[in-house]
């Protein structure tokens, strides 16, 4: 039974695995920061408190933003009037609805307070109200609003009213307003001058080459994943073919590395029902890892891997981050 476990956890080890790199970091260090500036009484304009967070298809941010959501503490308290107890809610996590229409756009609100939250077909105000009423009440700092992409498909008009109305949610629910999603959103941001005002851009950058950092990161992949001994990765070896090759297959995008990776150990059998052996570890190659990610990106994999790093990511040294 203990041997069973043993395997186990190291599928689970996969299943979780996630590091907290520098970019990481320093996007949930700026996340803190505008949240401490929002209770702050000293805040003010020069202190904005709302963020656009863009990065390339693949960077990371949705796992980036959700894992932020998680680790924020809350705290519970009780409600001597309806008789209740209940958790805050420190930090809110929500995609954007598709199509884009307001009162999806609420029942998102109402769901990333509990994902199990009925569907409300009342009218659009009186769920607003409803949403807006719990914001307060459950004491929400920040609300991260991903997939803002997908607002790029409605009209020039229809962009304008929705970024006002998400707007309206920080002054009116009073938290702080978190935006994600590719550089394209870079247009909803740059709608008008209070919008360049009041949401400052932060990127989300990607491993720009198989160097010492990304070394570092693929070793804390192997010390996350600690296959017993006598098993010994070498994944962040200057003198393995591991690294390039991850590298070049995914481009330094750390959001497909963790699903490549998961691929590859199932490929060689990690997650077959009777794995009982460490070794088949060393069965992970260059093919394996090649036909990983054809598996992950698709037959295209390389021809879409080559766009995405051919969209324009702009001037870095605009980004609002510091």
């Amino acid at each position: 039974m203990g041997a069973e476990s043993e395997f186990r956890a190291f599928q689970k080890r996969v299943e979780n695995l996630y590091v907290e790199h520098p970019e990481i970091t320093r996007i949930w260090n700026r996340l803190d920061r505008n949240r401490k500036n929002k209770k702050s009484i000293d805040e003010s304009d020069d202190s904005p408190i709302n963020l656009f967070i863009e990065g390339l298809p693949g960077s990371g941010k949705t796992q980036c933003t959700k894992k932020y959501r998680k680790r924020a503490i809350s705290i519970r308290k009780y409600d001597e009037v309806e008789g209740l107890w209940y958790n805050t809610r420190p930090v809110l996590y929500m995609p954007l609805p598709i199509p884009f229409t307001y009162k999806g756009f609420y029942n998102n609100i109402l769901r990333s307070i509990d994902p199990y939250f009925p569907t409300s077909n009342l009218d659009i105000d009186k769920i607003k109200h409803q949403a807006f009423s719990l914001l307060r009440k459950l004491e929400v700092e920040m609300l991260i609003i991903d997939e803002m992409d997908y607002l790029l498909a409605s009209t020039y008009v229809q962009r304008k009213a929705v970024m006002e109305n998400i707007k309206d949610i920080a002054n009116s629910a009073d938290v702080c307003l978190v935006c994600v999603g590719t550089h394209a959103i870079e247009e909803l941001r740059t709608l008008n001058t209070q919008h360049l005002r009041r949401y400052p851009r932060t990127v989300l950058g990607h491993f720009k080459s198989c160097d010492e950092s990304f070394l570092s990161f693929l070793k804390s992949l192997e010390e996350q994943l600690a296959p017993p001994a006598p098993i010994v990765l070498d994944w962040s070896s200057p003198d393995s073919a591991f690294a390039p090759t991850l590298f070049e297959i995914t481009r330094g995008l750390v959001g497909w590395i963790k699903p490549i990776i998961r691929e590859a150990m199932d490929l060689v059998g990690v997650f077959d029902e009777n794995f009982k052996d460490f070794s088949i570890l060393e069965n992970i190659d260059g093919a394996v890892l090649l036909e990983a990610q054809l598996n992950v990106i698709g037959s295209f994999a390389e021809e879409d891997m080559a766009k995405i790093m051919e969209i324009e990511e702009g001037d870095q040294d605009n980004d609002e981050s510091a």
